[in-house]
């Protein structure tokens, strides 16, 4: 995939965020500082740390040191959770523990069940993976409908597409599309992030905002799936997990 072309001194005023990177405290093989270190060399202004969710205990240590490589490397790390659930019921039993721990929560979907239930939740800020295992998007107007009044954003991510086989990708590529059609009509915000397990997975602003734009979506909005969304997501619920909420544009202290 070529990368987009836009004016550098418009690519150089705007900052980056990858969502969803994993550290070696899950199943990653990078130190929370080796992602910091390479994702600031690559021209991220942020990354979220999206660690599969085990244990509160377990996200308090990690969240530790993030913030030992948030001082040192001079980047914002931000402290998220991964669920992969089995059903729906534990879903919402993991997303109860990890809520106010998490800056932000994931959910990996692929039934159908799960998709909808993600996107019915407001706790939950991005679905990632609604085609998994299946031939089609896993999503419908239905659950489209339910992330936009939830706020659930829709994850696209790059390792997936990566490390699918080659005669399924085809497949996958298309069902990705389908989702961002779906986006688009149900005003779904969605973002686009590495999914690296190490730093070797990391990759470029400009490499990740082609998969988007490749996909279908415009230029412009391609951008904002890797800076204004996932800023005002952080910005958003750092205010909630201080306790202030935001209703049309306005901050009402809960």
């Amino acid at each position: 995939m070529r990368a987009p072309q836009l004016q550098g001194h418009l690519v150089n005023d705007m900052k980056f965020y990858d969502m969803h990177v994993k550290s070696n405290f899950s199943t990653g093989t990078s130190s929370v500082m080796e992602l910091a270190r390479f994702a600031k060399e690559l021209g991220f202004a942020g990354i979220t740390v999206c660690d599969k969710f085990e244990s509160v205990e377990k996200l308090r240590l990690a969240k530790d040191e993030m913030k030992n490589a948030e001082r040192e490397i001079g980047i914002e790390i931000y402290p998220g959770v991964s669920i992969e659930a089995a059903n729906p019921i534990d879903m919402k039993q993991m997303l109860s523990k990890v809520r106010e721990h998490a800056l932000i929560v994931a959910v990996s979907g692929g039934s159908y069940a799960m998709n909808r239930a993600a996107c019915e939740d407001s706790r939950v800020d991005i679905l990632f993976h609604p085609e998994l295992g299946r031939n089609d998007s896993g999503l419908d107007a239905i659950c489209m409908n339910a992330a936009a009044a939830n706020n659930v954003a829709i994850g696209i991510d790059f390792r997936n597409i990566l490390y699918s086989f080659r005669r399924s990708r085809g497949t996958l590529l298309a069902n990705l599309a389908t989702v961002l059609k779906l986006a688009e009509h149900s005003k779904v915000r969605v973002v686009v992030c590495s999914g690296a397990n190490s730093i070797w997975e990391m990759r470029d602003p400009r490499e990740l905002i082609s998969i988007v734009n490749v996909l279908g979506m415009e230029l412009g909005k391609s951008f904002q799936c890797l800076s204004d969304i996932p800023s005002a997501m952080v910005e958003a619920n750092k205010k909630k997990l201080m306790g202030t909420t935001v209703t049309e544009g306005v901050d009402v202290i809960g």
